[in-house]
């Protein structure tokens, strides 16, 4: 069973939010070793989860952690840009909840795949083993400008062109194969004190486009319109504000009523709200969880919720075509 130095992040609020009833489906979109599933089936043990991971070793240890409740979860190794055909596949038309919970897992972070600069391993960083692009290929692969770019982009770093710079003056010797390496030439390209939550920002940047993280979340996100049920809520939880402004910002689009400018006299857009937003400030943990799980000290828990009729919609639309 789940122990507690992997127990998932603001458990509680997450089942408060998503509130499930018997016989609702909801999707775990990150299912990880299955901490939030099993607390979700532990207080509606009569419902069906979709749990989504792209990490094969997760969905294994997630079906270990989740054995007494097998028959009510539909294990699936994909990535969540995928939540359409996933659930047509599984012949589930409509949805009552899902859950993002983002970033890298404490798993993933003890494992030996390059995601932490605190464990000496080979650069890979891929969440799917299956995919091509990894760590070592950006590293020692991308132009000087490219790596800039990623840096600044996907890390918001200031110091990304020392950086950079120190990475391609380097590689031309021999290849920078391990996360010890590169945390090295971090160290020696700013020389300053204080490097932790630098080189935090660049394993996160190669990390993020290694697994094409942000696009696969936009399209996540939108595709949780066609399958919501009315009433259906997206709970998300990000850990950095490159994650949490595409969240904020989608949630804050959908729920509006009208795009028109504030000076025209009638509205002319269109605009259908989808959702309406159920946490206006984001949830944070307490100051108890974060002493007790470190990984949670920078989530953000944001809340929405499905709010209109598919069949109105449509009605809505054909009137004004």
């Amino acid at each position: 069973m789940i122990d507690s130095f992997h127990k998932p992040v603001l458990t509680n609020e997450i089942v408060k939010f998503l509130a499930p009833k018997k016989n609702n489906i909801y999707v775990d979109a990150t299912l990880g070793t299955g901490g939030h599933t099993l607390a979700l089936l532990r207080k509606e043990p009569n419902l069906t989860i979709v749990g989504i991971d792209q990490d094969k070793e997760a969905i294994e240890l997630a079906k270990q952690n989740l054995q007494q409740f097998k028959n009510r979860v539909i294990f699936i190794q994909e990535n969540f840009n995928a939540l359409v055909s996933i659930l047509a596949l599984n012949k589930i038309k409509k949805i009552d909840g899902i859950l993002f919970d983002l970033g890298i897992s404490s798993n993933q972070i003890d494992s030996n795949r390059g995601f932490s600069y605190l464990r000496n391993s080979k650069l890979d960083m891929r969440m799917n083993q299956n995919t091509k692009l990894n760590a070592f290929q950006i590293i020692n692969n991308y132009k000087e400008r490219e790596l800039i770019d990623i840096f600044k982009k996907y890390g918001e770093e200031r110091f990304a062109t020392p950086i950079a710079k120190r990475i391609v003056k380097i590689r031309m010797k021999s290849p920078i194969e391990t996360t010890s390496q590169l945390a090295n030439i971090i160290d020696q390209a700013i020389r300053k004190r204080n490097l932790v939550k630098t080189k935090s920002r660049i394993f996160q940047a190669i990390r993020i486009v290694v697994n094409n993280e942000l696009f696969s979340l936009r399209e996540a996100l939108k595709d949780c319109l066609k399958v919501l049920n009315v009433n259906g809520r997206i709970v998300a939880i990000s850990y950095h504000s490159l994650e949490d402004r595409i969240i904020k910002k989608f949630f804050q689009y959908e729920s509006l009523k009208c795009i028109c400018p504030p000076n025209l006299p009638k509205c002319g857009c269109n605009k259908i709200q989808t959702l309406k937003i159920i946490t206006r400030k984001p949830v944070v943990p307490t100051d108890e969880e974060i002493k007790n799980n470190s990984r949670a000290r920078s989530a953000k828990l944001r809340v929405a919720e499905r709010c209109y009729n598919e069949r109105k919609i449509n009605e809505y639309s054909n009137h004004y075509l």
